[in-house]
């Protein structure tokens, strides 16, 4: 079996208040303003991907402990279908930000799919979530074509959804923009960006040696 693609490393806003270790900023700032784009939280969580029955991580790991809600609720949702990916992020093992406690069902939220080396248009993306019964990232702002005329105004938007809270309560991490049309895996670096909180506590592999679960709703 030919191993699925992970996600590639998003890049970040020129102005993004704070930036992970090995990120780099994006150098396609001037393709957004003007394009019909998607808004949505950035979750605080590990990014991993649904393929063909499994649930991996980003490296690829099947049996990581804090996959545990994901397996059990969503994994076998994918059998039969080899083309597509889904790429989801898992709050169930709890990184910097403790959200609210939520059902088990919903620790995982899908933010891109994969379908024969093409992502999807965000539409499609939810298309595919609701009829699979798993919740999506949390849309902020669906920008209809020109909303944003400038950098500047999309800078702005960026500034305002800093400022508020997590939809899932508690602190927001960031929030991701992304050109709504589908576009080529070759394309991704000049289609989507994010923007990180200003003190963001970059969190890494050790925070696997003593994990622990999120609240979950009784």
């Amino acid at each position: 079996m030919n191993e699925p693609p992970a996600y590639p490393r998003t890049p970040c806003w020129p102005t993004s208040p704070s930036k992970p270790r090995g990120d780099r900023n994006t150098r396609h700032a001037g393709e957004f303003p003007g394009a019909d784009l998607t808004v949505t939280e950035k979750l605080d969580g590990s990014s991993v991907l649904i393929h063909e029955g499994r649930v991996l991580t980003r490296g690829g790991d099947p049996h990581a402990p804090w996959l545990a809600m994901a397996r059990k609720h969503h994994g076998w949702k994918l059998r039969g279908q080899p083309g597509l990916c889904l790429y989801a992020e898992d709050i169930y093992g709890v990184h910097s930000i403790a959200y609210d406690p939520v059902p088990e069902a919903r620790t995982l939220y899908v933010f891109a799919a994969l379908e024969d080396g093409r992502f999807l248009s965000f539409p499609e993306v939810e298309e595919i979530a609701e009829r699979l019964d798993i919740p999506t990232v949390p849309v902020l702002v669906r920008a209809r074509f020109d909303s944003f005329d400038s950098v500047e105004e999309l800078e702005e938007c960026l500034r305002e959804h800093h400022r508020e809270p997590s939809v899932l309560g508690g602190d927001r991490e960031g929030v991701v923009v992304r050109h709504t049309a589908g576009f080529s895996r070759e394309e991704f670096h000049r289609r989507v960006f994010k923007s990180v909180r200003a003190g963001h506590v970059q969190t890494d592999e050790h925070w696997t040696r003593n994990w622990k679960p999120c609240r979950i709703a009784r």
